[in-house]
This record gives C-alpha cells, structure tokens and sequence, in this order.
C-alpha cells in the first residue's frame, strides 16, 4: 500500500506529529509553508470536496491509497494500521472512516446508513456506527482512508457540496459504483477544537442539495 495524506488547511501540530510518514499534500488558501508537505496554494478559501480534490490529483501517480484527514484532526497511535487492516480485510471497500472523538473524548458522528426519502424530507442524516469493522452507507469526512482506484472511479468528491453532506453523497455514489464504505472503530481519531474547515454551508442546505440530485439520480 503506497500511501499519500491530504488535508485541506495548514494543519496543526498534533496532526504533524501523529500522522504517519508519508507524501502529505496541503490545499491552503495562501502561501505557507508546512515542513515536508508540498502545499498547493489555491488563492481562494475553497469548501473541504474542492480543495481535497485539488489535492488527491497532487500526489503522485504510484500512490494507491490517500489518507484525508482534517488539519485539527490528531491520530491516535494504531490508528492508520487499523485502517490498513480493514482494508486488507475488505477487498472492495473504497472508503475506510476511524471513530472520531472530540478532545473531551465524546464521540462523535462517525458513520451511517444513507439517508432514505424519508430522512430527506425530514432533513436528517441516520448517525449509527458499528461496534466492529463492518460496511455503512457513509464514513464522516473528518478523517479517511480512500483508495485511489475506487475515488477516480467517481471522480472523487462532487465539488458542489460545500458541507458535511460531501461525505455522505461520496458514500453513495461509490455504493453505485461497487465499492463499500466501512467503519473501523478500532481505528480512533481526535478532531481538535475549534471552527470546522473547509465547511461553507449548513446540513440542511447540504441536503436540499443531496436530495435534489437523489431525486434526479
């Protein structure tokens, strides 16, 4: 597994002191300089699906598997290699997610079935994540593990998504595609305090949006 990182703001010190050592990628709105990333300035504050993008298509070639983590985000030790495992264990999963916990250790929206019509009309994503690693209709987007055959396959996030609801809609087109979304809980991730990045729009708008293309999909 040749693995590459990709976040979408400059990250902060716990993300580069826990993540592993890899090609790392930073999508940043300015100039900047992040010690052995290769930053790719956009000029512009871009949602989190556009800038990570931008980024995937600025790893090289030979790097099969993309670790997308949020800027605040810290991985807790073991954390990549449970990832690495389940991926092992699922030849066709596309998109693997850790649990996500809060720095108070809450944990957080992890994962999920996709949103029927009727959640769509109720404005509302079901959040229910597995005790062990198993398939679910979406993993959050705070942190992923995404192989690059299965995101190229669908031309990775849809760019129109300027929210939260990037990950969800990801989880379905892959779904449609063949390839699975697996939650790993043995796998943990701390998301840091502070604004989310990369966010430009509520859930709610996210799901008018997600529903509008459901309807038409």
């Amino acid at each position: 597994m040749q693995l590459g990182i990709v976040t979408w703001a400059v990250p902060g010190e716990r993300f580069l002191a826990t993540c592993p050592d890899a090609p790392l990628v930073v999508v940043s709105e300015g100039p900047g300089r992040v010690p052995g990333a290769r930053v790719v300035v956009v000029g512009e504050r871009l949602a989190r699906a556009a800038a990570v993008n931008r980024g995937v298509v600025a790893l090289a070639p030979g790097v099969d598997w993309v670790l997308v983590a949020d800027p605040r985000a810290e991985l807790c030790p073991g954390s990549v290699d449970a990832l690495r495992a389940a991926a092992a264990r699922f030849p066709r999963a596309g998109v693997l997610g850790p649990r996500l916990r809060s720095p108070d250790g809450a944990v957080r929206p992890s994962a999920g079935d996709l949103p029927t019509p009727r959640d769509l009309r109720r404005r509302c994503v079901p959040v229910g994540a597995p005790r062990h690693a198993a398939p679910v209709g979406w993993v959050a987007g705070e942190c992923l593990l995404v192989r690059r055959a299965a995101w190229e396959s669908v031309d990775g996030f849809d760019a129109r998504h300027l929210g939260p609801v990037d990950a969800v809609d990801l989880g379905a087109r892959l779904g449609r595609a063949g390839w699975l979304a697996v939650h790993v809980p043995a796998a943990e991730v701390v998301v840091g305090a502070g604004p989310a990045t990369g966010m430009l729009e509520t859930v709610d708008r996210g799901l008018r949006r997600y529903a509008r293309e459901f309807r038409n999909g």
